[in-house]
């Protein structure tokens, strides 16, 4: 499928000394690589061939956005990441095998994969992102807490309340050093069933809509992540039909269903309750949103429009987008990422050209415009 000179490329490539069919061969091989990674994340359950809008994002276009910092050239023109990575290869005296300059190869382009796959995602589920983040958390520093990966999933179950069940011999563990037994080494392939021989992996998963259900019988609203994880894992410790762990996605699931159910709840409670102080407290508010508007429409028609580094028409979207944010932000709702609000108004605005055209203007403009609104609803307390 390849060429058989891998090495020779990549030399000519970090040396600039490339014909543009050596950079396009290059460049192929990397996506061809990229595609096959996200192929496999796919199999595993990952959704990324469809965003929460339900648009389709070809998984050749999500590959060519991951790897393209990599091909970013320096004031020189190189492609300074390559050569740096590159660099053993470029200056080895001998020849290197091709197979190992694949697998080098195939460990940067999954490497880089597995970074901007993480950006896109808190880009496209911010909150999303959030919660894990928080589960990560909540199990680096439990010491009773474990997750096991196994077909590009993630698993979490308690040392304390595993039950019965046999182990898959082989599965990846990840342990947090802070346990005062031996720590296991993160990501590190050991035998499960010589150390937690409890779990009940011969059973079927307990039903997302079940745990919900069961969960919130226990749950508390100013519950920590890590004390609500451990709910879930009672519930399944004892419900002996199903498995005693459970997958990362389906906590994630829930935590973010009880947010938003919990947010509603208090959005009614507040409307309905709101006293003649809440009014005015509100006007305030809308006061504030609208002097910061007015501010950065002043910015951009100073700094950018009349320096000619915008026109009229996109100066307009960046300010019609920033009203959108601003909004959102005075009101306590859960803000997107800056490419999703600003795309709203650019409806093809692709990942590529958000990064080339776009964010250094638009994202200076989205901070000005948060630190100016912070300034002013501080001055209502």
């Amino acid at each position: 499928m390849y060429s058989k000179k891998y090495a020779s490329l990549i030399r000519k490539i970090c040396l600039g000394s490339y014909h543009p069919c050596d950079l396009l061969e290059f460049v192929t091989i990397s996506q061809k690589i990229a595609v096959s990674y996200l192929k496999y994340q796919e199999v595993s359950g990952k959704n990324i061939s469809f965003d929460k809008r339900g648009a389709f994002n070809d998984l050749e276009d999500v590959a060519i956005d991951c790897i393209a910092s990599l091909f970013m050239r320096d004031n020189k023109g190189q492609f300074s990441q390559l050569r740096k990575y590159f660099s053993e290869t470029i200056n080895s005296p001998v020849d290197i095998n091709d197979d190992e300059i694949l697998i080098k190869l195939r460990g940067l382009i999954i490497k880089k994969t597995k970074q901007e796959l993480s950006r896109l995602f808190r880009e496209r589920d911010p909150q999303g992102a959030k919660i894990i983040r928080n589960v990560r958390v909540a199990l680096k520093s439990s010491s009773d807490l474990y997750s096991f990966k196994e077909m590009g999933r993630e698993f979490i179950f308690s040392k304390a309340i595993a039950k019965s069940a046999t182990v898959n011999p082989k599965v990846i563990l990840t342990r947090n050093n802070n346990a005062s037994e031996q720590p296991i080494e993160a990501e590190t392939t050991v035998d499960l069933e010589q150390i937690f021989p409890n779990l009940r992996r011969h059973l079927p998963a307990i039903q997302e809509r079940v745990l919900k259900q069961k969960f919130l019988i226990y749950f508390e609203p100013r519950d920590a992540v890590s004390t609500i994880i451990r709910k879930m894992l009672m519930v399944t410790a004892d419900e002996h039909r199903y498995q005693n762990y459970l997958a990362l996605d389906v906590i994630v699931n829930i935590i973010r269903s009880i947010n938003q159910e919990l947010f509603h709840e208090r959005l009614i409670s507040e409307t309905e309750s709101e006293s003649p102080l809440d009014s005015l407290r509100h006007k305030e508010i809308d006061k504030a949103v609208k002097e910061t508007i007015e501010f950065i429409a002043t910015k951009i028609k100073q700094q950018y429009i009349k320096k000619n580094k915008l026109d009229q028409k996109k100066a307009q979207i960046y300010l019609n987008t920033i009203s959108d944010l601003v909004q959102d932000l005075a009101g306590g709702k859960d803000t997107e990422s800056n490419f999703s609000y600003l795309k709203r108004h650019i409806p093809d605005l692709s990942q590529a050209r958000y990064r080339q055209q776009e964010r250094s203007i638009f994202e200076y403009l989205v901070k000005l415009t948060k630190s100016e609104l912070i300034k002013k609803l501080k001055a209502l307390l």
